[in-house]
């Protein structure tokens, strides 16, 4: 995770096929990549569970957005665009809805989406 954080990183894509990380695992991952500043693709197992209410799900969420300040709304991550599911390119049928919104903001606006979270 402390790899993946640091700014001398330059990886772009993680694929996690066929590694059933479950609900902790997914909170450790978003944990470690709420500051990668080069990953803009991770594609996981499609045995992830995906229900909103995941807490690793919440996990990722946060680390795409916190919103408990300005200033860890600014902080948190702005390069990922596509998270897949064992393959699956359409992420808004499948992605909890606020992340969804996050990764297209990061996708369409990638030099805006630090300050178009703040204004969200």
């Amino acid at each position: 995770s402390n790899s993946i954080r640091s700014d001398s990183c330059r990886v772009e894509t993680l694929h996690l096929q066929g590694i059933p990380i479950g609900d902790d695992g997914l909170e450790v991952l978003a944990r470690g990549l709420a500051d990668s500043k080069s990953l803009w693709l991770l594609e996981l197992d499609n045995s992830v569970d995906v229900s909103e209410t995941s807490a690793g799900w919440l996990a990722f969420s946060r680390a795409l957005c916190d919103t408990s300040s300005v200033n860890s709304t600014y902080l948190s991550n702005h390069t990922i665009c596509e998270f897949r599911l064992g393959g699956a390119y359409d992420q808004d049928a499948i992605l909890p809805r606020d992340i969804s919104r996050y990764l297209q903001l990061h996708k369409q606006h990638p030099r805006y989406a630090a300050r178009c979270k703040i204004l969200m």
